[in-house]
Order: structure tokens, then sequence, then C-alpha cells
């Protein structure tokens, strides 16, 4: 879909609207307009409104971009809204989320710790073939000792999926 630059201006502006009508309606197109509205939707994530990270945070885990799955990591240590749409869009595109949260997980465990763990426990529960490497990881993360654990366990987790 070709976009032009003042529309896509005015959806990205739009998602932080007091009203709610206005902020969906701005985010359904930003989301039809696909992968030409991610790197502005990357940018929204930096903005000082909750509001408008969580909007950006949402289209992007609808549009399920690969090129937006670091910075949604970079928002898990955000505010507890915007840290669940983050979760919720990395649980959406998990094939290409996991060895990055994983790589977060190493050199950050405790930044990352309470959004990964839900990303994690998640895709765990859900999807067989991640149960195996990733319950060492979950566990980690819920231990008194996690920033000893996580990142041994999530480089463990990282070579068995590889």
């Amino acid at each position: 879909m070709a976009i032009n630059e003042s529309q896509l201006t005015d959806w990205i502006s739009q998602l932080d609207s007091s009203d709610g009508e206005i902020r969906q309606s701005a985010r359904h197109q930003l989301v039809q307009t696909g992968s030409d509205a991610v790197p502005a939707l990357i940018n929204a994530l930096d903005h000082a409104s909750e509001t408008m990270r969580w909007e950006a945070a949402k289209a992007l885990g609808e549009i399920r971009d690969p090129a937006a799955v670091e910075p949604l990591i970079e928002i898990l240590a955000d505010d507890d809204s915007v840290r669940f749409v983050a979760a919720s869009a990395l649980i959406g595109m998990s094939n290409d989320s996991v060895p990055h949260l994983l790589r977060a997980l190493i050199h950050e465990p405790a930044r990352f710790r309470d959004g990964g763990c839900f990303v994690l426990h998640h895709l765990a529960s859900d999807d067989e073939k991640l149960r195996e490497p990733l319950t060492p990881v979950v566990e980690a993360l819920m231990s008194l000792d996690s920033s000893l654990l996580v990142p041994v366990e999530s480089e463990k987790a990282l070579s068995k999926l590889k």
C-alpha cells in the first residue's frame, strides 16, 4: 500500500488522542499500511506518552514485522500496561522474538526479568517444541538467584534452538 508521509504522520499523532475511537481508527490504518508504518511506529515507542507507546506496541504486534522485535523487547522494561502489550506482541512473533529475548536476558537479566518471564512462560506453555529449552529459563527467572541463573539458562536455551 503506497502511503504518503503526511498521512502516516497524522495517524501516528492520533495514537495519542484522548478519543479512543480516533486512536483505534489510526491504529487500524497503520496496521493496514503494514511494514511501511513500522519505522514510524518504532519511533513512537520512545514517546513520552504511555498511551502513544501502548498504541504503537499494539499496532506493531498486529503487523508482526520482524524489524519490531528488538524495539518491543526494549519496552518490556516499560510501565505495566505497555509491557503487557509488548509482551503479547512478542508472543505473537515467537519464532522471531525468542532468540532476541534470550540474548537480552543474557546481557540484562534484571531489566527484562518480568516481561521476559511472561513471554517465555506463555511460549513454553503453548508451544511443544519451545517447552523443553525455555522451561529452565522461566524457572531461573522466578528463582531468588535469577541474576546468576538467567544468563546461564538463556545461553543453554539459545544453543538448543539453533
